[in-house]
Parts: structure tokens; sequence; C-alpha cells
């Protein structure tokens, strides 16, 4: 069976796992700590970087992006739509979220953490805090009046922001003037592949 080399707390790690949930594709993982990386990640990938996607015949595919496109082909019918518009769109939205939410709010994050509100660098909170509300109106225009991000169903694009959508209000960004958004952060976070890739491995219903 396929390995899932990934972190618990990355992004693009959690983006992958709720793909392969939302997918039912089977495989095992390897969750690895930070700062205590396996003697073979050089190996699984030169550049040292989670995640890492390694075939059932042990050839590794690394980069969220990368192992998402492995997967379409692999495994067809997926979450990816054939009409190539659409899929552009996919990959573009992926491309916004990235740049735009995830970017800055890890930025803030590593900026901020451990620091009293007091302590903040104001000025590059404020930044980062404006870039990532600018994204979510395009985010909002790019919904429009559906359900999900690109055509009529779940695909890549909503795996994207699921969750930039989740913790953006930990940051002070309130979606209340957003309900579309709003709205779909809901959508996403009562399907079951999203509460899945939340969950390490063992761990209960609660975990």
């Amino acid at each position: 069976m396929a390995t899932l080399y990934h972190y618990m707390d990355c992004p693009y790690c959690f983006k992958v796992r709720a793909y392969l949930n939302e997918r039912e594709i089977p495989y095992d993982q390897a969750v690895i700590e930070r700062g205590s990386p396996p003697p073979e990640m050089s190996a699984l990938n030169p550049l040292r970087r989670l995640p890492v996607w390694v075939t059932d015949d042990n050839k590794p595919v690394f980069g969220s992006n990368t192992i998402i496109d492995y997967l379409e082909v692999v495994e067809p019918d997926g979450l990816l739509p054939e009409e190539p518009l659409h899929r552009a769109r996919c990959w573009m939205a992926d491309e916004l979220a990235r740049d735009g939410l995830l970017e800055p709010l890890i930025a803030i994050d590593r900026s901020m953490a451990g620091r009293e509100p007091g302590d903040w660098d104001i000025v590059v909170y404020r930044k980062k805090v404006r870039r990532v509300q600018r994204t979510l109106e395009v985010f909002g225009a790019l919904l429009g009046g559906r359900e999900w991000l690109v055509g009529d169903d779940l695909s890549v694009a909503d795996l994207a922001i699921a969750l930039p959508l989740t913790i953006v209000e930990r940051y002070g960004v309130d979606l209340d003037d957003k309900p579309a958004l709003k709205a779909l952060r809901d959508r996403l976070n009562a399907r079951y592949s999203i509460v899945e890739a939340r969950k390490r491995p063992g761990a209960g219903p609660e975990g």
C-alpha cells in the first residue's frame, strides 16, 4: 500500500489528507514530528519537505499539488473537472489560497507566536490582514451564488481553501460580513474528509 509522509500541522499536508479521504484512497500514514526527520528524508525529497507520497512500488512523489495531480491520473474520476477552464480555475484557486491566505497567515503566526497582542508588530499584522481580506473578497466573487468554488461539485479548489477559512478568525478576520464564504466553511467543516484530515492517526472520535 502507498504511504503518505506528512506533518500534522502543515496546511499542504492537510490538503493532501483531505483529498485522499474525500476520494477514499487507501494509504498508510507516516506522521513526522517537526525537528525529527526520518533518515530516508533526503532520498524521499532532496528538498527535505513534506508531504511525500510513496507509491506501492516504492517511488516517491513530493509536493502537495504534484501528489494530487499524480493521483488524478492513476485514480481517475477525481476532484479536478474535465472541462479545461474549470480545471485551470481549480489550480488558480489553489494558488490564490496559498499566496493570498496561507502565506500571510503563516507569516502572522511566525511573527506573533508567543507574544501578547500588545507586543505584536502592528504594521506587519495590518498589512498581512489586508492581504487576507482582499483575497477573501476575490474568493467571494469566485463563489458567486454557488455552493462550491468551481462548477457544481466539490473540487480541489474547495479543499485548498478549507483550512484557511477555518483559521482566519483566530487572526482577527471576521467572516460575518461574508455569509457565502462562511457557509462554504461550514459545509467543508461538516465533511467527513475534512474532519478526518484533522485527526492524528489512532486518535479517537474527538482526536
